[in-house]
């Protein structure tokens, strides 16, 4: 597998990139959630919706958890983008026995409080306008499984509304979520649902 190997020089273009993209393509952006720091590394599961994914959770991350982020590509991806793994990038072949070395990187990762592991459980890009989500629970039940320590699992689900305007609004939801040791796959499923309907509702009110 491809190992991050954090640059904070590369950290901070990520930044102030990812902050000029989603000014230039979104009209406004709106943070919507509460989150108490506790010093622990942080889980978070984000849908997976478009091009954009990656810059708004390096912006969300930058603006509320202040982490070092870390997220997993395919190996055959990555490989040829390797400068991203100066901002965290590692690697997974699926179905492939180098897998379990990118689960317990994964699982390391979240050993350390400075850290926060961005996932998209749907594995893939799908429509924004998916009203239940589906999620591919390999990387997740192992994570579960496998961490002893406490750390933070955050939910964040990203929507956007043009209204009356040729740029769209951003809104980037986000929620801490309680887990315990009998915490399965299906169960943060079910609950990732539960917040995505309640996001649904606010947008819809606006």
């Amino acid at each position: 597998m491809i190992r991050g190997n954090h640059s904070k020089t590369w950290e901070i273009i990520s930044k102030y990139y990812s902050k000029y993209l989603i000014g230039f393509f979104f009209r406004n952006t709106r943070y919507i959630g509460k989150y108490e720091e506790r010093n622990r590394p942080i889980l978070i599961i984000s849908n997976h919706f478009s091009w954009f994914d990656g810059f708004i959770q390096i912006a969300l991350n930058f603006k509320v958890f202040k982490r070092r982020l870390n997220f997993m590509m395919l190996e055959k991806e990555l490989s040829k983008n390797m400068f991203l793994t100066k901002i965290g990038a590692c690697s997974i072949s699926k179905g492939k026995r180098s897998s379990i070395e990118s689960l317990e990187y994964a699982v390391e990762m979240l050993q350390n409080k400075e850290n926060l592991f961005l996932f998209f459980p749907q594995g893939r890009i799908k429509s924004i306008y998916i009203r239940e989500f589906t999620f591919e629970k390999g990387l997740l039940s192992y994570i579960l499984e496998h961490i002893k320590n406490d750390y933070e699992l955050v939910f964040n689900l990203n929507l956007i509304d043009y209204a009356a305007f040729r740029r769209p609004e951003l809104s980037v939801y986000y929620e801490t979520h309680t887990i315990n040791v009998n915490t399965n796959a299906d169960d943060v499923e079910s609950a990732y649902n539960r917040f995505a309907k309640a996001c649904f509702t606010k947008q819809g009110v606006r």
